[in-house]
């Protein structure tokens, strides 16, 4: 037994010898460590690109703030007092954060780190991502913390801003303090903040960069901030991404936005997203989620008891090979929208108030453009609205959060289109067929009018189409009856999704069955007569009313509308192309559709059709004008708003050329008046602009040399 306990006690011994002397240095290394961290890695957002790769969403670094009250310790008040100083924080702030410390340390939540609001600046331009430029020269400027005021130094002899030249208002006759008139800004001569009883209360800034575009002043608070952190413990920076729409107001409907995700996000797609991650919430942000979101990353790294990041070769077999598993970023997704044809639509669109324009191609149904107004900035939405623009955006009686391309509307005349098909179709006219029109059609004894109480004579079909006579379609639409028209309807894409990528509504199409299940009147035979002009409980998108007469533009191929064109990886490589869609032949006679052509040419191009004061020079277009009657009280409405609800909605759609459609355009403008005269004038605008971006393909002269057009 001797023998025994002394045995082991030289193996004891030898290994205290070995831990203590020969790893001993190893080893007190490793005492410190406090504890392993596992860091995520977030994924880089995809970006969304136009047709010709023009950056229309993509990501910015942002760096974050975080505190980790146990690695503060004792030092938790200075640490916070040097950070209110680099980060220009006020009083106010400073003790606000040592509230939220104070109040993790007594309820045990001393190794929760604590995030501190707002983005740092770095090397971007915080008003619009743009790389930052060194400035020319430093400008200082004082900040004080006891009310945040943002002081510039200036000559007291100075008698204007040296910013913009406004006039100085001088406070007293000491010209210590100064204001500009003209941007606001103030000045103080001798570095003080007046007025404050601390004598630290004025911090000197100064700011060595600049934005290239604004011109305004900013310094690098992160390299600030990372020069000192070595005696800031328990402070982290994190690196993340923050969206960045670089066009705006320009294609928000259609782009969408994203935000914070929610605990319910979490819940559908477990073990995907991390409390402070960000998902897309509408347009193509939202529909192509998983394509753009990427896969996060992870890194595995000690801190030491100062909480600080340690970094020793011989800890990697603490961490283990899993240590750095680096993330995937998400795909891009290229558009079938042309961004500067998105522009031109939306300068087109600039003196109304709301509606939406649309310009597709029919031999593809790719989307070119897709404008609603009035619309909204995705990049606030993006890093979280303020109450203050939430309030704008919510009394705002044009309602910016809809997007009125993809919500249904009456569509008024356009949607004599199916009328006049379905009545060729169907035999119920033939091209000399004339009806009489004296301002009025007697039916059930009830007086409908046509828009042209004078009436417009004997009319045919073209001639019909090209007047826009309301009493020709009421007597096609009693010909025909409610369930062929509703037959027509559901042929030309009405009342069914388009295809388009986002979110959109199909509107209706209505039967007899409809208006007995939904309304209170029920089944009325005179409402047949409404749904043949457009009227009545019919409802059609702006993108509906483009894809249908892209089918008679490109011959009776009814195509779904196609706003993705391809995805590509990071590398540019293609991962999935999309194709044109064919949903179905209208099967309708070439008769047919030539008749109704030749209706929509003389529209635009005979003197006295509905819309000759928009016809073009460069190219035939070929289109058919529409005026919804929409009239709405709203209570508490301002007289403005009134005089607005009471008008009607115009719509005009239009394809060109006429002899070789190229590009289908729609106009809609929710309560604008009359079709022919104001959608009419903005569709021509629209096609002007396609035509001078060189959009046009011009026919190829058989005569000429190869690669030479007319």
């Amino acid at each position: 037994l001797l023998l025994l306990f002394t045995v082991l006690f030289l193996v004891l011994e030898a290994r205290l010898f070995y831990l203590q002397i020969v790893r001993g240095a190893d080893f007190r290394e490793r005492a410190r460590i406090s504890v392993i961290n596992e860091v995520r890695i977030p994924p880089r957002r995809g970006r969304i690109r136009d047709r010709r790769g023009k950056i229309l969403a993509t990501n910015q670094p942002v760096y974050r703030l975080t505190l980790t009250p146990h690695f503060m310790g004792e030092q938790a008040a200075a640490v916070v007092e040097r950070l209110s100083v680099l980060l220009q924080w006020t009083r106010e702030r400073q003790v606000e954060v040592m509230a939220k410390i104070t109040d993790a340390v007594e309820h045990n939540r001393r190794w929760d780190p604590i995030a501190i609001s707002g983005l740092l600046h770095a090397d971007t331009c915080p008003e619009d991502g743009t790389p930052l430029v060194l400035a020319k020269e430093v400008q200082r400027e004082i900040f004080c913390r006891s009310d945040g005021r943002r002081l510039h130094p200036i000559d007291p002899k100075a008698t204007y801003c040296p910013h913009d030249r406004g006039r100085l208002a001088w406070a007293n006759d000491a010209n210590i303090e100064a204001t500009c008139k003209k941007c606001g800004r103030a000045f103080v001569t001798d570095g003080r903040c007046h007025g404050s009883p601390d004598p630290d209360d004025a911090v000197v800034v100064e700011h060595n960069l600049q934005c290239e575009v604004s011109k305004r002043h900013v310094s690098n608070q992160v390299a600030s901030l990372q020069a000192h952190l070595y005696e800031l413990p328990g402070v982290d920076l994190h690196t993340d991404f923050h969206r960045v729409y670089p066009y705006k107001y320009e294609a928000a409907h259609l782009l969408g936005y994203i935000n914070r995700v929610t605990a319910e996000d979490r819940e559908k797609h477990p073990g995907v997203y991390a409390l402070h991650d960000r998902i897309g919430r509408t347009g193509v942000e939202q529909a192509l989620e998983s394509t753009l979101r990427g896969k996060s990353g992870k890194a595995l790294y000690v801190k030491d008891a100062s909480g600080r990041q340690h970094h020793d070769p011989d800890l990697e077999g603490v961490l283990g090979s899993e240590s750095f598993v680096a993330a995937e970023p998400g795909h891009d997704v290229w558009l079938s929208l042309d961004i500067e044809l998105q522009r031109e639509v939306r300068a087109a669109f600039r003196y109304y108030k709301s509606g939406a324009g649309i310009v597709l191609d029919p031999r593809t149904g790719e989307i070119l453009a897709l404008y609603s107004k009035p619309g909204f900035d995705p990049n606030e939405w993006s890093v979280g609205l303020s109450k203050a623009s939430w309030d704008e955006i919510n009394a705002n009686p044009y309602t910016p959060l809809i997007n009125k391309a993809l919500t249904a509307y009456a569509p008024g005349s356009v949607y004599k289109l199916v009328s006049a098909v379905a009545a060729l179709e169907q035999s119920v006219v033939v091209p000399d067929t004339t009806i009489e029109c004296v301002g009025f059609y007697e039916f059930g004894g009830r007086r409908f009018h046509c828009h042209n109480r004078s009436g417009h004579g004997h009319v045919n079909l073209v001639e019909a189409i090209k007047h826009s006579c309301d009493v020709y379609f009421y007597k096609v639409g009693e010909m025909l009856g409610m369930k062929r028209l509703a037959q027509y309807g559901h042929l030309f894409g009405f009342g069914e999704p388009t295809g388009i990528s986002i979110r959109e509504r199909v509107g209706r199409v209505p039967t007899k069955a409809w208006h007995a299940e939904n309304t209170t009147l029920g089944w009325q035979p005179g409402l047949t007569l409404s749904t043949s002009i457009g009227q009545g409980s019919l409802t059609a998108t702006t993108l509906q009313v483009a894809r249908a007469y892209g089918a008679v533009a490109n011959g009776g191929d009814l195509l779904d509308t196609q706003l993705v064109r391809e995805i590509t990886d990071g590398d540019g490589e293609m991962v999935r192309p999309f194709k044109p869609r064919l949903v179905r032949e209208l099967n309708v006679s070439p008769q047919a559709l030539s008749l109704v052509r030749e209706g929509f040419v003389r529209v635009v191009n005979d003197i006295d059709g509905s819309a000759y004061d928009s016809a073009l020079d460069a190219v035939v277009m070929a289109g058919k004008t529409g005026t919804a009657e929409a009239a709405q009280v709203r209570a508490g409405a301002t007289a403005e708003l009134a005089t607005w609800l009471k008008e009607d909605h115009a719509w005009f759609s239009a394809y060109a050329p006429a002899e070789d459609p190229q590009v289908v355009v729609v106009a809609f403008l929710e309560h604008g008046g009359w079709g022919s005269k104001v959608a009419a004038p903005v569709v021509s605008r629209i096609l002007k602009s396609w035509l001078r971006l060189g959009l046009y393909e011009p026919p190829v002269d058989e005569e000429s040399p190869p690669g030479e057009t007319r």
